[in-house]
């Protein structure tokens, strides 16, 4: 029901960007997963943003965003032909690659480590050793948290379903939920969530992160090899409105919220919009800011991760059991496209933001 009512909104939105630009000829509908249950605020950028703005349209696009439950079933999409592109947490697509799915990734928009073990404060735990005999709750089996948790457990040499047991939670008020029944008494999110649930009463005591896991990386965007040369223009136009959402949302983080919410009004404050509640939302997504920004990988480039780092990424999911084994790296993604995505005026994209006014 709630990726049907996705689909709507930004259908609905689209030809709201649609009326604003103009005529501009034929437009390639393109369909697009979220690894995200829910999309939130966080994600304007892949999401609402190049949609209402019209930034996909500017590249020729007419794009669906469907969100899915986890990052491997969005990836799997993809494999089967049912979508042409799926955005999240790569190792998905890394799984299936080494089982020869004939897909790469090729932009990516978190440049570091989101995830992390949250203890609450009123829970009484405190270290990683507390966690056996517990239950660690996490969006769903498919999400990046799923195999953080089993990695960072498995270095006390605890195993899930025996010494400790994982569970499904969703995201936001369902997540919250979950913990004040007592069905959980830790999680395995991410960054947003945890600033979320301190806004909402639950801050936690700490957020156990995985040192091995410091290049991790999320928000990648998954397409099928032979799109690489068989629709190159999409691949680059695709990534490209993106690119100009994240320089928009971090030039004007409340603009983005509110406008997010416009296109998805099924994730805005059920008690309505005000300017207090779009501050709080705006301070959440402020938590990413150091690894969704154009330089946060040093490189002064949207979207691209160096080999040195993508290697360190692969070697962390190996020690971690979540790929079987070191292969070349450029086997799961490419940088070459990423010169393309970055030819566009961020200068004209900062002041549009600067001066939006949602009408």
């Amino acid at each position: 029901m709630q990726t049907k009512l996705v689909q709507i909104v930004v259908a609905f939105a689209a030809v709201l960007a649609a009326g604003a630009a103009g005529a501009q000829g034929t437009l390639q509908k393109i369909t697009m997963l979220h690894s995200q249950p829910v999309i939130t605020a966080t994600f304007a950028y892949s999401s609402s943003l190049p949609v209402y703005l019209g930034y996909f349209r500017e590249e020729g696009l007419e794009v669906e965003v469907s969100a899915m439950a986890g990052a491997s079933q969005a990836m799997q999409m993809v494999v089967g032909g049912r979508a042409d592109f799926a955005v999240g947490n790569p190792s998905g697509a890394m799984i299936a690659i080494q089982k020869g799915a004939d897909v790469r990734f090729y932009y990516t928009s978190i440049r570091g480590d989101i995830f992390g073990l949250g203890l609450p404060a009123d829970s009484g735990l405190k270290t990683l050793a507390d966690l056996k005999g517990k239950t660690i709750g996490v969006s769903s089996f498919a999400s990046g948290g799923t195999n953080y948790a089993r990695g960072l457990m498995k270095t006390l040499g605890l195993e899930s379903g025996k010494d400790y047991d994982l569970v499904e939670i969703g995201v936001r008020a369902r997540a919250l939920g979950a913990y004040r029944s007592k069905q959980v008494q830790a999680f395995s999110l991410w960054d947003e969530e945890y600033a979320s649930m301190a806004q909402n009463g639950v801050p936690m005591t700490g957020i156990i992160k995985d040192p091995r896991a410091n290049t991790h990386i999320a928000g990648s965007i998954v397409a099928k090899n032979e799109d690489y040369t068989k629709r190159r223009p999409v691949l680059i136009g695709v990534a490209r409105a993106m690119a100009k959402a994240q320089a928009f949302q971090d030039a004007n983080p409340e603009a983005a919220v509110r406008i997010h919410w416009k296109v998805y009004p099924n994730t805005a404050p059920k008690d309505g919009i005000t300017d207090a509640a779009v501050k709080r939302e705006a301070q959440i997504l402020a938590v990413r800011k150091a690894i969704t920004v154009r330089n946060s990988m040093g490189t002064n480039r949207w979207g691209d991760v160096p080999k040195e780092l993508m290697e360190k990424f692969q070697a962390y999911l190996v020690q971690t059991d979540v790929v079987p084994q070191a292969i070349d790296v450029n086997r799961y993604y490419t940088n070459d496209l990423i010169a393309e995505i970055n030819k566009f005026d961020e200068a004209a994209i900062i002041r549009q933001a600067r001066e939006y006014k949602l009408p």
